[in-house]
This record gives structure tokens, sequence and C-alpha cells, in this order.
């Protein structure tokens, strides 16, 4: 039965290639703007530089730096020296992701969460850490303890380096045995892994081999229930054998509706995804169209709580998406779940930027708006529960993919920008600025004001509800010249010690903007208990270092995302009474902070 429906299933898997090639530079929702990025063409052109080091803080010679920006799918590169220096020139005036990579090594995991996406901007220098990921090898044999060759084998990262569950959806890691029934799946996180053999691969169907309509077999030789847990480090290779079980596995099937037979969807179809509920982990991937009816299945699939959902990308940037369905497989297939597709939503406004001839702090003035990103970050939680609607199964109103969604945009030559592909939800409004000499003032729903208003719609604080395929318009951002920064460092009394992991705050003193969630600012400190604080606006600031309310750095949240942390950190710098007030373009460096043990 699998041979005689390989050709099918090869065609379906193609196209889902092809879908999945298309979302690239779709899946954060990161929106180009051709009139932006064609009037900086004539401007001059920078370059971004920077170093690539070990874990170790050694260069990392031979590595590739990417340098790419809004809407590409290709971008320049350069390659890391021995002195471990970089350097990527002939850059427009735009922002800018980049990052390194090196066979078996990993990027450092972001501690804490940023309003923003981290871009980079030509003449910054950018100092990046690799770390040497680690390896989980071994042989899969059978119950006769013959070689089983040619068999998907599978890592999922069920814990971070902390112990801690993985929270956000990931890709798991494929590799084949080879004729030795051997594996070998290097450049790993530092966590902890349930590794499986047998089975469809991530792209379903996709050069089928005889195990993939099989279960998985878990380490040593379990069922995902079972399954062992095996710890690598940076650096470590562990072995992880693995006897096959070669147990049936189960078939999920379904079609989709609320498709236009467009000429884009003729070539592109719709992406299926299969997630494990307990992994966090898209286990597989398929496609639907018109070449088989809208239909499609996943095979290979073991007992276990998924969620399927579908989506539909575009030429123009545009996503279709459907509500994501919550099944449960035991013991039988799962047949006949539909999935109906449905625009999502989106957000658009203008940057307002407001210029102060006498704040000599902003270098790049003609350049601003095409530096500036603007973005949307979702505040609702996690949506695993939802009533069913009458006569169809348990669905969930968000897939867990985009859960903590982000939208990015750039600004046009007018100022103008559209943040697309949003799901339902609460949503922050968020600007990364171009440089240091720029704070934001305001972020509002229509003109800027002259004074803000507390009967005004307070959007930093209470964000944005946006609800399915609605177009939200009229928002209004806008950033100001003459912002300060304050950089510094924490002392003790005599016999007292700095302890590490302290977060430094700037809070308003003027009780009036005590609701101004723009005028919150902070920073962690480094191994010297130095800190850094920028765009700040100018005014004055209650000042307090103290511990964070939560010692798990990856559930901390900034202060300007928690109302609670807010009001505590207010109250005790008011407490505190250390106060420092700061004027337009006022730079402060070497500032000392005293801490006590006192301090929270």
């Amino acid at each position: 039965m699998q041979i005689k429906s390989i050709p099918t299933r090869l065609t379906l898997c193609c196209a889902c290639i092809a879908a999945l090639l298309l979302s690239s530079a779709s899946s954060n929702a990161q929106q180009p703007n051709p009139e932006s990025a064609s009037s900086s063409s004539a401007r001059p052109l920078g370059a971004i530089s920077g170093r690539v080091l070990n874990s170790g803080g050694e260069p990392l010679a031979g590595a590739i730096v990417y340098v790419s920006t809004f809407g590409t799918n290709s971008g320049r590169r350069a390659t890391v020296d021995a002195s471990g220096n970089f350097k990527v020139d002939g850059l427009d005036a735009l922002p800018y992701f980049v990052w390194a990579s090196a066979p078996g090594f990993v990027s450092d995991p972001v501690i804490t969460p940023n309003d923003a996406r981290r871009y980079y901007h030509i003449g910054d220098s950018v100092n990046l850490t690799l770390t040497k990921g680690g390896v989980i090898s071994g042989n899969v044999t059978s119950s006769t303890n013959t070689p089983v060759v040619n068999t998907t084998v599978r890592a999922f990262r069920v814990r971070d380096e902390n112990g801690q569950p993985v929270q956000s959806v990931a890709q798991p890691r494929d590799r084949v045995s080879d004729d030795r029934g051997y594996y070998r799946i290097y450049g790993l996180p530092s966590g902890s892994y349930v590794i499986s053999a047998g089975g469809a691969g991530q792209f379903s169907g996709f050069m089928p081999t005889q195990y993939e309509g099989d279960a998985p077999t878990y380490a040593p030789s379990s069922t995902r229930d079972t399954a062992s847990e095996i710890v690598v480090r940076g650096g470590e290779e562990v072995t992880a054998d693995i006897q096959y079980r070669g147990e049936a596995g189960h078939s999920v099937s379904g079609a989709l509706s609320g498709v236009a037979p467009t000429q884009a969807m003729m070539f592109s179809g719709s992406t299926i995804s299969l997630t494990d509920l307990r992994s966090r982990a898209t286990v597989m991937t398929t496609s639907a169209g018109p070449f088989n009816n809208y239909g499609f299945a996943f095979f290979g699939v073991s007992d276990g709580e998924y969620e399927v959902f579908a989506q539909r990308y575009s030429s123009s940037g545009e996503t279709a998406i459907s509500e994501a369905r919550r099944i449960k497989v035991q013991g039988a297939d799962v047949t006949g779940i539909n999935l109906s597709l449905f625009s999502l939503a989106s957000v658009s406004g203008r940057l307002v930027l407001e210029s102060v001839p006498k704040a000599e702090c902003v270098k790049r003035r003609l350049v601003a708006l095409q530096e500036t990103v603007i973005g949307a970050r979702r505040m609702s939680p996690d949506m695993t529960s939802r009533p069913a609607v009458k006569g169809q199964t348990a669905m969930t109103a968000v897939p867990i993919s985009f859960s903590n969604q982000t939208s990015d945009s750039i600004p046009d030559a007018k100022g103008e920008f559209i943040l697309r592909n949003l799901h339902n939800g609460l949503y922050r409004v968020v600007a990364q600025l171009p440089e240091t000499g720029w704070y934001i003032r305001a972020i509002t729903m229509g003109a800027p004001p002259a004074v803000t208003k507390t009967t005004d719609p307070n959007i930093p604080r209470d964000g944005l509800t946006i609800k399915t395929g609605e177009k939200v318009s009229g928002v209004t951002v806008t950033i100001t010249e003459g912002a300060a920064s304050l950089r510094g460092h924490l002392s003790a009394r005599e016999g007292q010690r700095v302890p590490a992991g302290l977060r430094v705050y700037l809070v308003p003193a003027e009780r009036e903007s005590a609701e101004n969630v723009l005028r919150f600012f902070e920073s962690a400190t480094d191994t010297s208990a130095g800190f850094a604080i920028e765009n700040i606006a100018p005014g004055r600031y209650w000042l307090i270092a103290r511990a964070p309310d939560d010692v798990d750095p990856a559930k901390l949240k900034p202060i300007r995302q928690e109302p609670a942390l807010r009001t505590r950190v207010l109250r005790e710098a008011e407490a505190l009474k250390k106060e420092i007030a700061f004027k337009p373009c006022e730079q402060t460096s070497d500032y000392e902070l005293a801490w006590t043990s006192t301090t929270r």
C-alpha cells in the first residue's frame, strides 16, 4: 500500500517544499517597503563590522557572518578572519539582521526577552558568540540485533540547559541511519532530548522509506510516554542506542475549506503542520492544493495529543490560516479533520519624527525613517482551551506556534507602516530606534497629541486588542530627538559585595508620569556590575538596583510588560529617593549607584 501511494505523496510534498520556501520570508510577518529601500539607494553606503568568538572568548576563524534586511531571502555574507574579525560593506541605510554560523556551533540563547528583535545599522560594531554544540549518536538495531538502515532519527529538545521545559515551538533535528544503522546528530544546544527512530520525516511522504508508516520508537526501546530524556552539554557527545520496535503507526487526514482557487494558490498550495503538544515540536509538515482536492494526510503518527493547522502564503505577503484543531490519536487513525482558512488581521499607521533643532545628539536625521523598525508583540497567553463550536470538535483560537507572535515593518518614505498577518489577541506596539539620540514620546490612535490626557487610550500600557481579520488603522508612533543616556556601575559598602544578576531600573519621579510605560527603563548588570540605559526621555527619575522577582532568567519580562512589577519598583524607588534628572541629549557616564543588602 505504501508503494502505490508514493507518486501522489511525492507530488504533495514537493508542493509542500515550495510553500515552505515562500513562507521563509513571511514567517515573522516582516514587510519590506520598496519606496523606503529605493530612496536609500542614492545615499552613501556604509558597513557593519565586528567579531565572532567562541564561548571561551577565542576567535572563531572561518565562521560565516550573514547580514540581511527585510523582504530578502538572501543577503550579504563575510568570512571571519584569523583574529575573529569581519566586515560587510556596501550596505544601504536600513535595519539589518546579523547572525553567524559555523559547523557544529550554536548561537548563545537570548536570556532576557526584549521589546523588539535586535536590528543593526550601518556603522555598528557587532560582537557575536557561538558555542560548541552537543552531539547525540548511536545505533538503531532490530529485535534480532541487525542494523536498521535508512530510517529517520530525530532529536526533540524538551528541556533547556537549566532543566526547564521548552516553551517555544521548535523543529526537531533529523538524520538518517547509515548502512550500519549508525546515526550522529551534532550542533545541538545544551538541554534534554528524546530521540526517536522511524516514522515519517519532517516533510511527510517526501522520499518515503520502508519505515515511514511505523510509529516512532524512542530510545532506548520505548513509546513516547516512557522515553528516556538524554542530557547533553555543549561540546559533549552522548550515546543513545535504539532497539527498533517496528510497530505500525496511524494516519491523520482531512481537507481544507474556505480556499479560493487563484493562480497563486495553484502554485503554492497550503502548508499543514502537525505539532506534538507534549514536546511542542512540529513533527510533520505536508501540503494541500488543487492537485489533491485540498486533502492532506500524515502517516506514521504514534499515540498522543496533537495540534493541526493550515497556512497559505502568497507573493504579496498576505497569509491565510486556519484555527488550530486539537486531536488525540489513540490506537486508531484520525480522519475527517476540516480546516477552514481565513484572512489574518493587520495594523497600519504612521511614524512621526519630531525635530528638535538644538538636539545635537542625532547624527543621521535623513535616514531615520528607514532605520526605524515598528513592531507588534502578542501579549495574550497561550490559548489551550476554548469551548467547541456546536457540531465541531475542540479548537483553539491561535496555534501554539503563534502564541507569542511578532510582526515588524519599516516605514516608507512618508512614514507609513503596516504590520501584517496578526492573529487575534492583545498586542504591544514597539519601536526599535535608529540611534541613541531618539526616544519614543507617544504611541496613540490618531494624530500625535501635544499633551497626553488621562482619558486618551493608553496603548503602551494596555496594548491593542486585535480581532480575527480586522484591519486596524490610525496608529501613530512619535519619536523625538534629544534622548539622554546613562552608563555606570554598582558599588557596595565595605564588607559587602554586589551580587550577580541584579537589574537597574529607571522609573519616573513625576507622579503624572506614573502610568506612562514609555518612561520606565531597565538594564541587566554585567559581570563587573556595570549597566547602561539609552534612548531616555528627558525628565526626572528615580534610580534603583534590585534583584529580579523571578530567579529563572528565561521567565523574566521587561518592566514595561508587568504592571505589578512597575508598581513594586516605583514604590521601592520612591522610598529609596535616589533621584537623577536628564536634560535633552545629556550623556551621563561613570555614574556610581550604591547598593546595599537592604535593597531588594
